[in-house]
């Protein structure tokens, strides 16, 4: 969530930095689509209104000559045809002739008009078609399509025509012109068959009627050769006998099946079985004589023994009547499987003979259908000939009284005027609003995407991040940008304002924003190393003109203002610049020592109007400077300094990229500082100087962000919105306070 944030604020310093791009852009753009709408020819727009229903009124009962689909797709289809029939150059053709736009004076100037620019560039290119000859009705008809505009109303059967002109007048009676002729196109294209449709159907009519002719008669001849009356299956008589043939063996099959189940039971079933034995009288009295004799046996049998006379009587009557049962049931049953049998012989001598009939009839009927099927496709060639006939007859009839509706008024077309075109009384176009909306809109994007742009474009260092990224170094303070008369009553007045000397603004204004970014670099320093602050420092830069100088002279003020003795040395013997700073001469000075001209080099130091600060200036300049610096009696100069009594010791060296003094100072010092300026040190510049510095062996403690103009950033990133003042604001030495960007 924090990177996510950081992007923004990124993207922010962008546009606060390029806001001058945005509000260039923003006004440009604005200005020039508010002149040029002024400027241009105001045009009016007339607009009818048209409602297309898919199908016509229903005049007469009988269908139009087009006809309609109802599906979806057919209905989208139905709607763009209307538009682009609405739009086509033969509907302007008919609106431009009963107009007569070729004779109106707005087409003639427009015809006649002097060629621009653009007109003149495009005669100089070679174009295909130059030779055919268009009439003023093409050039007219072109015109006119050239300002329609056709637009359906959604959710609607309503449509739009509208035409621009700068005569409010013309764009009424053209929009009008447009709307009749289209009007006009749709009556001829639903009422006015074209003349080879009715050749043809009169030519189809007569050779229908002839072909119809032949096939009747040969469906008569047919007809008669195979004795055909009727086809029909209810009115046939052979397929008639043959249904009933078939039913009437279905049912014989029937009773075959029941015969012969009930004489397979029979024949098989026990006699006493049998319903005739069972109801049979004289088996019954026979049965019941049998049961009393076996009465009297019984008891008798109880008196006397077996031999006894009476018993061999009673036993002799009761065998023969037991044998007369047995021979009259056995009769019964031999009648009753006869009588079954009988009727099961006659069931199936009753179905083989409807077998036989029924194949007779089924090649009979085969026969029939055969010839029937033959006579059906004669019929059924007549019977679609006759009603093909029928409909071009009834379509002939209703072309015919379509083309006398053309006779009647509009409402007989599926079009009509909801709203005719009346003449504007507003310009159509320019919209002075919307243009310069537009236009605002059109420059901010411009704007925003130049700022970006140049800033991608923009290779050099403008946030402590950058300087980070590119280098791996802390960024020790950020030094903002120093604007004269920074006073609390006339910062309205800081944009305006031009750029201020920074020199010595550490003692000129105490409660300036740079001021208090110089306090803090010196507490960045004073705990940049564990255990004792670093005593002797280089300050120098990738590039000249970044500050570097007046960095130097500024920390050296701060670090005085803690009551401490400072010392300046100017080592950059090519281009010296503190002399200048603190107006003092610089006829001897740092160059006289190492050249050994003088021999001690407190001879050479000059004291400067700040309590406790001395500057060492750089002397006359030298034709070898890097071998003054690379002696070894500059590496002990800064012993000698400190043993004076200078607690710092700051040197001001000549920019990292340019000689090789840098890297000599950087050897005899305790830290190396690198002044980087805002908006202006390229990174690659920037990553060579640290590279150069590493490869020496110097790794510089950190760098300054010098010059950032905090108008164009975030006040807040920073921290130099509001700031408490100390004790050194008024000159007073004050305690080491906790650093605002320590070094990592």
């Amino acid at each position: 969530m924090a990177e996510a944030r950081h992007h923004l604020l990124d993207s922010w310093d962008v546009l606060r930095r390029r806001r001058w791009v945005v509000y260039l852009a923003v006004t440009t753009v604005a200005l020039v689509a508010l002149v040029g709408s002024y400027l241009v020819t105001p045009l009016y727009r007339a607009t009818v209104t048209l409602q297309i229903e898919r199908e016509t009124p229903d005049i007469l009962a009988f269908e139009d000559l087009t006809r309609v689909d109802y599906s979806w797709a057919a209905y989208a289809d139905f709607y763009q045809t209307q538009y682009k029939i609405l739009s086509s150059e033969t509907v302007a053709r008919r609106a431009a002739d009963r107009l007569d736009l070729v004779s109106h004076p707005l087409f003639q100037q427009e015809a006649a008009g002097q060629p621009g620019v653009l007109a003149w560039l495009r005669g100089l290119l070679p174009r295909r078609g130059e030779n055919v000859l268009r009439t003023p009705l093409d050039v007219a008809t072109a015109w006119l399509g050239a300002h329609l505009e056709v637009s359906p109303v959604r959710n609607s059967q309503l449509v739009r025509v509208s035409w621009t002109s700068p005569d409010p007048e013309l764009a009424a009676r053209v929009a009008n012109a447009v709307a009749d002729a289209y009007i006009a196109f749709t009556l001829e294209a639903h009422y006015s068959p074209p003349d080879q449709a009715s050749e043809f159907l009169v030519n189809q009519i007569g050779a229908l009627k002839q072909e119809i002719g032949e096939l009747e008669e040969r469906l008569q001849s047919y007809g008669e050769a195979k004795r055909i009356v009727s086809i029909d299956e209810s009115s046939n008589i052979t397929l008639r006998a043959l249904a009933d043939i078939a039913q009437r063996r279905t049912e014989a099959e029937t009773r075959l099946a029941e015969t012969e189940a009930a004489y397979r039971a029979l024949r098989d079933a026990p006699p006493e079985a049998l319903p005739e034995v069972r109801d049979s009288e004289l088996i019954n009295r026979l049965k019941a004589e049998h049961a009393s004799y076996e009465s009297q046996y019984g008891e008798l049998a109880q008196r006397f023994k077996d031999d006894w006379p009476a018993l061999r009587t009673l036993r002799s009557r009761l065998e023969q009547l037991q044998a007369r049962i047995a021979a009259e049931t056995e009769e019964i049953r031999l009648k009753v499987v006869a009588a079954a049998q009988a009727r099961y012989l006659a069931a199936r001598h009753e179905v083989e003979q409807l077998d036989t009939l029924q194949r007779e009839h089924e090649a009979a009927a085969q026969r029939l259908k055969r010839d029937a099927f033959d006579y059906a496709t004669l019929q059924a060639e007549v019977q679609r000939k006759r009603e093909i006939l029928n409909a071009l007859l009834k379509r002939q009839n209703e072309m015919a009284l379509a083309t006398r509706l053309q006779d009647l008024d509009v409402t007989s077309s599926n079009v009509r005027v909801v709203d005719p075109a009346r003449p504007p009384t507003a310009p159509y176009r320019p919209n002075v609003t919307l243009n310069l909306l537009l236009g605002l809109v059109l420059g901010l994007a411009l704007g925003v995407g130049m700022a970006f742009f140049l800033d991608y474009l923009d290779n050099t260092v403008s946030s402590p991040s950058h300087v980070e990224r590119e280098t791996g170094l802390p960024t020790l303070a950020v030094i903002p940008r120093h604007v004269a008369g920074a006073a609390p009553l006339v910062r309205v007045r800081r944009r305006a304002a031009a750029a201020g000397p920074v020199d010595l603004v550490a003692q000129r204004e105490g409660r300036a924003a740079a001021t208090e970014a110089f306090r803090e670099l010196r507490t960045a320093i004073l705990l940049s190393s564990p255990g004792s602050p670093p005593r002797q420092l280089m300050v120098t830069s990738a590039l000249a003109k970044e500050g570097k100088s007046a960095t130097t002279a500024n920390l050296a003020l701060v670090f005085a203002q803690l009551g401490r003795r400072v010392l300046l040395v100017d080592a950059d013997l090519r281009r010296p610049r503190l002399h200048r700073i603190f107006e003092t001469d610089n006829e001897r000075g740092l160059s006289t020592y190492l050249s050994g001209l003088e021999k001690d080099p407190r001879q050479l130091v000059r004291p400067t109007e700040v309590p406790g600060l001395d500057l060492l200036p750089s002397g006359p300049v030298p034709p070898n400077p890097a071998d003054l610096l690379a002696a070894p009696v500059f590496a002990d100069l800064g012993h000698r300094l400190l043993e004076a009594g200078y607690e710092h010791i700051l040197y001001d060296s000549p920019p990292v990229l340019s000689v090789a003094d840098p890297v000599l100072v950087a050897a005899a010092v305790e830290r190396a500082i690198l002044v980087v300026r805002a908006d202006f040190t390229p990174r690659e510049s920037l990553r060579a100087a640290v590279d150069k510095l590493v490869q020496a062996g110097v790794r510089p403690a950190g760098l300054v962000l010098n010059d950032l103009d905090l108008d164009s950033h975030a006040r807040g990133r920073y921290g130099y919105g509001r700031y408490a003042y100390t004790r050194a604001d008024r000159g007073e030495a004050e305690p080491v306070a906790r650093a605002a960007h320590p070094p990592r």
